[in-house]
C-alpha cells in the first residue's frame, strides 16, 4: 500500500468527509446553511464519498470521519459508514455531531459499524447553551448518555470557547471529568465565518487562558500521553475519570504533526482547514474509472504531484459549516 506524504513530509492518514452544509442548530462560530429538507445541487452523493474513500484508502489513509454541517441531517449517514467500515485500509469510523439527533439513530448507526463519536458540548447551562447554538441542551445531553451507555469509547466533547458566549462554562464543562470517562476538549475560536476583525478580537480567548481558568478552580492539571499527531493536548484532574483536552490552532499552530485531509459536501479536496487551498475533485468522481483518477487528485493536493485545478482564494472565503470541521 502506498503512503500518502505530503510535501513537508507530513503522512496523511485521516480524512474529514461533509456529508451536509445544512444544520439544525445555528452556533456563533459556524454560520449554518439552515434545515432544508433537501441537500443542495451539487452536495456528495453515497457513491461519491465510497469512491474518495476507497481512493484515500489505496494510498494510506486509515480513519474516517463523516462531519457536516449535521450530518445525522443526512439520511444516508449509515450507509456511508457502512461502506467506509468495509474499505480495505480503514481502520476508524467515527463522526462529529452535535447529538441533538444522536439517540433516535444511534441504533442504525452502530449496526453500520461506526467506532466513535465527537459532540459539540459548547456549554451545559441552559440558556448559556441556548445563546452559543441556538438549540435545546435536553436532546444534545439525551444523545451523550446514549453514546455512554452504548459503551462507544473515548466519547470526545468539544467547546468552541467564545468570550463573552460560554466562557462563563468552562469550570461546569470540565467538572464533567469527575465521574465520566470522556475527554472534555476546549476549542481555540477560529476565524472562519464573517466576524469582523475587531469583533473577532473581543471574542477569541487564548488556550493559555482557558487552562490558566480551568487550573485556578481545579488545581493544576496532570499531562497525559498523547499522540503527536492528535490536535489536543490531554490532561486530568489527579483522580477523576475522565480528561480535559486543549485544542490551539491559533496561538500553538500544529500543522507540523497534522496528519488529516478534508473532502467539502460539494467535492473539492482540502489539504488544509485554515487556508482556501481546495482542488474540485467532480471531474475524477465522474471518470470511467474513479479511484485511480481520485488518487491524482490526492497526490496533487498533497503537492505531489503538480496540475491545474487548485483555487485559491476562494471567491468568497468559506465559512467552518462549508468545510466539515
Amino acid at each position: 500500500m502506498r503512503s500518502l506524504t505530503d510535501q513537508h513530509g507530513r503522512v496523511v492518514r485521516d480524512l474529514r468527509v461533509s456529508v451536509t452544509p445544512r444544520c439544525n442548530f445555528k452556533c456563533t462560530y459556524c454560520d449554518p446553511l439552515g434545515m432544508g429538507h433537501q441537500e443542495p445541487v451539487g452536495t456528495v452523493s453515497v457513491a461519491d464519498v465510497d469512491h474518495v474513500v476507497r481512493a484515500g484508502a489505496g494510498l494510506g489513509l486509515e480513519s474516517v470521519r463523516f462531519t457536516g454541517g449535521e450530518p445525522l441531517l443526512r439520511q444516508e449517514l449509515p450507509e456511508m459508514i457502512y461502506n467506509a467500515k468495509r474499505t480495505p485500509g480503514i481502520h476508524d469510523v467515527a463522526i462529529t455531531t452535535n447529538a441533538s439527533l444522536l439517540k433516535r439513530r444511534l441504533p442504525e448507526l452502530l449496526a453500520a459499524g461506526m467506532d466513535r463519536v465527537n459532540i459539540s458540548l459548547d456549554a451545559i447551562d441552559p440558556e448559556a447553551f441556548r445563546l452559543a447554538t441556538g438549540g435545546s441542551i435536553k436532546q444534545v445531553w439525551e444523545g451523550i448518555m446514549a453514546v455512554m451507555e452504548a459503551g462507544l469509547h473515548p466519547v470526545k466533547l468539544n467547546a468552541v470557547v467564545i468570550r463573552g458566549i460560554n466562557d462563563g462554562e468552562l469550570i461546569r464543562l470540565a467538572k464533567l471529568t469527575e465521574q465520566l470517562p470522556i475527554h472534555m476538549r476546549y476549542i481555540e475560536y477560529m476565524h472562519l465565518n464573517n466576524a469582523g476583525a475587531e469583533e473577532y478580537q473581543r471574542s477569541f480567548m487564548p488556550g493559555r487562558e482557558i487552562r490558566a481558568r480551568v487550573e485556578a478552580a481545579l488545581g493544576e492539571l496532570t499531562p497525559v500521553p498523547t499522540d503527536p499527531s492528535a490536535p489536543a493536548r490531554l490532561f486530568k484532574v489527579p483522580g477523576w475519570q475522565g480528561a480535559i483536552g486543549f485544542i490551539n490552532p491559533v496561538s500553538e499552530p500544529f500543522c507540523g504533526a497534522c496528519s488529516r485531509m478534508r473532502l467539502t459536501s460539494d467535492a473539492r479536496l482540502r489539504p488544509c482547514l485554515l487556508t482556501d487551498r481546495e482542488l474540485d475533485v467532480r471531474e475524477a468522481l465522474i471518470a470511467p474509472d474513479p479511484i485511480p483518477a481520485i488518487q491524482e487528485q490526492f497526490l496533487i493536493a498533497a503537492h505531489r504531484k503538480v496540475a491545474s485545478g487548485i483555487t485559491t482564494p476562494l471567491e468568497r472565503p468559506r465559512t467552518m459549516v462549508a468545510i466539515g470541521g
